[in-house]
């Protein structure tokens, strides 16, 4: 059974990481895949918004003006740079009138207003009649020229598109003859998304949400299952020790009476009236005996709901130096009981039957717990009457420290139980002092021993007695 809900609880572990990887990978990828679909959505509207002849017309203008710059650098009358400066102007010139359309273009097509639009001039060649070339900007190794749209660095954007336009420029040249120069010239069109991954997220919210929702549900319906599992097994375990414990405890008056009741049917025994009887006693102690183990059953396991006290004003100094005298009577001599309680006039309204059993339960155990010195305390503290009862014995572990209080519990090393009992006199305890309405604590480390604090409230009673 043990091995059964290990490999269960492993099987439930290995499957949730499982589901969770395979959770985590498939959000992932429709994260990405979203990611995608939006750049290709974002495109396409670019695309609309600047393919249209307006956006043409504004093209043709710019480089145009540039046209008619190109004789004068052929020419040597400015430089390439002052060439390239002058594309950059004219271009900035139409620039505001772009942007404006742009802005309608994108709220039309429902374009998002943290895209960014972005032409430059990318590549520029020029080719003389004679086929000899000029490079004046050159694709991927010099810095492009600003066009349209918003200035941001290109490496912070996705290309989009990118074309190339030829043009014929007839000039004079220095020589004062006719000449033609070929103009190679490429645009790219970039876009730039801002806050993108805020952009998907939001797009994303409900999917997430449901995703982290299941998530949740998954490892606390996984969590509730092993928790019931091993509350199952724990129970079963208790079932079966108890089982096995009350088997063991009746077997020897069992066995103790069937020899008395064999001796009593024995010709010799008929005869003999000493031995009649000696038998007739052993029958009425195993008989009362296994009236005592079935009371002990049926009385420890109520609940403090359950036990019907009858309280009455009780010095607790007096009461626990009574209980206290008698139990030293019955004490080994190897013992030492010790005792520190506090002298007062102050009555508590208690059920002294009750209040003694849970007392020397505790002062049993410490006993069976391998204790040599026991002391019992009681004093006034906080509105509560504290009766403390401390011994040497082995002690209780950090795990056990929350058991020892529930039904059928008792300590074992290794599965073994090397120390008698049906598991129910910490758990009657426990439900006395409820029923008194205070509670018990235990304080303890292994093999230095423990002390169990019994706490009663001053005024637990006292109404319930004087209203009757």
């Amino acid at each position: 059974m043990q091995i059964k809900s290990k490999l269960l609880i492993a099987g439930a572990i290995i499957a949730l990481i499982a589901l969770t990887t395979m959770q985590g990978y498939l959000t992932f990828n429709t994260y990405d895949l979203r990611k995608k679909s939006f750049a290709v959505e974002s495109r396409t509207k670019i695309g609309s918004i600047v393919s249209t002849p307006y956006v043409d017309s504004l093209s043709w203008a710019y480089r145009m003006e540039f046209i008619e710059k190109v004789p004068d650098f052929k020419n040597g009358a400015i430089s390439k740079e002052e060439l390239l400066k002058d594309l950059e102007n004219a271009a900035k010139a139409k620039n505001e009138q772009f942007r404006d359309y742009f802005k309608r273009g994108a709220k039309h097509f429902k374009l998002d207003d943290h895209i960014l639009f972005k032409k430059v001039a990318s590549g520029i060649l020029f080719t003389d009649e004679n086929g000899a070339t000029q490079e004046i900007l050159v694709d991927g190794k010099d810095d492009p020229v600003f066009l349209l749209g918003e200035d941001f660095p290109l490496e912070e954007g996705l290309i989009i598109n990118a074309w190339n336009w030829t043009f014929d420029k007839g000039y004079i040249n220095e020589n004062g003859l006719n000449s033609t120069v070929n103009i190679k010239y490429r645009a790219s069109i970039y876009m730039k998304i801002v806050d993108w991954d805020k952009i998907i997220f939001k797009q994303l919210l409900i999917l997430f949400l449901i995703a982290f929702l299941l998530f949740v549900f998954v490892i606390t319906l996984v969590t509730y299952s092993i928790r019931n599992l091993l509350k199952l097994k724990r129970i079963s375990d208790i079932k079966t020790d108890f089982i096995n414990n009350i088997t063991h405890e009746l077997k020897t008056p069992l066995a103790t009476l069937s020899i008395a009741t064999k001796t009593l049917t024995n010709k010799f025994a008929k005869d003999n009236t000493d031995i009649s009887q000696e038998s007739i006693d052993t029958i009425n102690r195993q008989n009362k005996r296994l009236q005592n183990l079935i009371d002990q059953v049926v009385d420890n396991s109520l609940g403090y709901n359950d036990i019907d006290l009858k309280l009455e004003p009780v010095n607790l100094t007096t009461f626990i130096n009574e209980v206290c005298d008698d139990y030293a009577l019955t004490l080994p001599r190897h013992i030492q009981f010790l005792r520190a309680i506090d002298k007062t006039s102050v009555e508590a309204y208690v059920d002294k039957f009750y209040l003694s059993t849970a007392i020397v339960n505790i002062l049993n155990n410490a006993i069976k717990f391998d204790g040599t010195v026991i002391k019992v305390s009681y004093q006034i503290k906080n509105q509560m009457h504290i009766i403390s009862i401390t011994d040497n014995g082995i002690g209780i572990s950090k795990k056990n420290k929350s058991l020892i209080f529930g039904k059928f519990f008792r300590v074992s090393e290794r599965n073994e139980h090397n120390y008698k009992g049906l598991g129910l006199g910490l758990y009657y305890c426990n439900q006395i002092i409820k029923a008194h309405r205070g509670t018990i604590d235990v304080e303890s480390k292994e093999k230095e021993g423990s002390t169990f604090y019994l706490k009663i409230p001053l005024d637990n009673g006292k109404a319930d007695f004087t209203g009757r």
